[in-house]
């Protein structure tokens, strides 16, 4: 289990906070799968991001302008899409649109603020290859048996 420190979770809370204001004042639509609020699924994978960051001794994409491509960067250059559940047999997920910029790895970090646990990774090709329903239409949705420890 990776919980955030205090200081990490203010940096989660303001990342989040800041990235949905820039997100609605661009019009950007949040492509969220669920009923969860925008805010709390900005902090969510913001907070995601940053136990995924801390578990592999990486350093987080702290942009707030313009929303980083991926989330993110291992040392040998794949780019890295971080996804958060809440539920504890929750599947790594992605909406279909993301067929036309896939990243290199999918990774599932599984829990809620501010402690995470990781599930695995599974590449952009196989997750890009599964589509299933999960109760809220298609999307792209590998279960967390499919999923590696390591990259």
């Amino acid at each position: 289990m990776i919980t955030l420190s205090e200081a990490e979770q203010r940096l989660a809370k303001f990342l989040a906070k800041s990235r949905y204001e820039n997100a609605r004042k661009k019009n950007i639509k949040n492509n969220r799968i669920g009923s969860q609020s925008d805010s709390s699924t900005d902090l969510e994978g913001i907070a995601a991001e940053i136990a995924f960051c801390k578990l592999f001794n990486l350093y987080p994409d702290l942009q707030i302008g313009e929303l980083p491509a991926y989330d993110a960067m291992l040392r040998d250059g794949r780019a890295v899409d971080v996804k958060a559940t809440k539920y504890q047999s929750g599947h790594v997920t992605a909406v279909m649109n993301k067929k036309d910029m896939p990243a290199d790895l999918y990774a599932l970090m599984v829990g809620t603020f501010p402690s995470y646990r990781f599930a695995g990774f599974c590449r952009g090709d196989e997750l890009m290859a599964s589509i299933k329903d999960l109760g809220h239409g298609p999307t792209h949705a590998i279960s967390q048996d499919k999923l590696r420890a390591t990259a």
